[in-house]
């Protein structure tokens, strides 16, 4: 968040001690799946979806977005980002969503191409 501007750096601590209650939250009532990559015992990656219900569909209500998909710069062209989203929407679809959907960056729109990600509009691309 730091890196891309969201947090300012001494912000980071009470950020982190607030970010780390409501993660917890999420994760026991199965809102968020998220797979993290460790170097040891330092996490240098990560990616994360938060699972919501939206109206009914016949093919059920559950929709995810996919979102937090870092890796640390020297971690980088590894293939890293690519696992990490898989096992993201592996667990996804073993909760029954019936639609992903995330809003890349412009330089992270190949990764997610790859992945079976095509455009919907100028700021979402959809699992297909």
């Amino acid at each position: 968040m730091i890196e891309l501007g969201y947090l300012p750096a001494n912000d980071r601590a009470p950020f982190e001690r607030r970010a780390a209650i409501e993660i917890a939250a999420m994760l026991e009532s199965g809102r968020l799946v998220a797979w993290v990559l460790c170097d040891g015992t330092r996490v240098v990656g990560s990616a994360c979806a938060t699972i919501f219900q939206r109206l009914p569909y016949p093919d059920g209500a559950l929709h995810a977005e996919v979102s937090g998909v870092y890796v640390e710069l020297s971690y980088r062209g590894h293939g890293h980002a690519s696992r990490l989203v898989e096992a993201v929407l592996a667990d996804v679809g073993r909760a029954g969503v019936r639609s992903t959907f995330l809003r890349p960056s412009p330089l992270s729109k190949p990764l997610y191409a790859r992945l079976g990600f095509v455009d919907d509009d100028h700021t979402t691309m959809r699992l297909q």
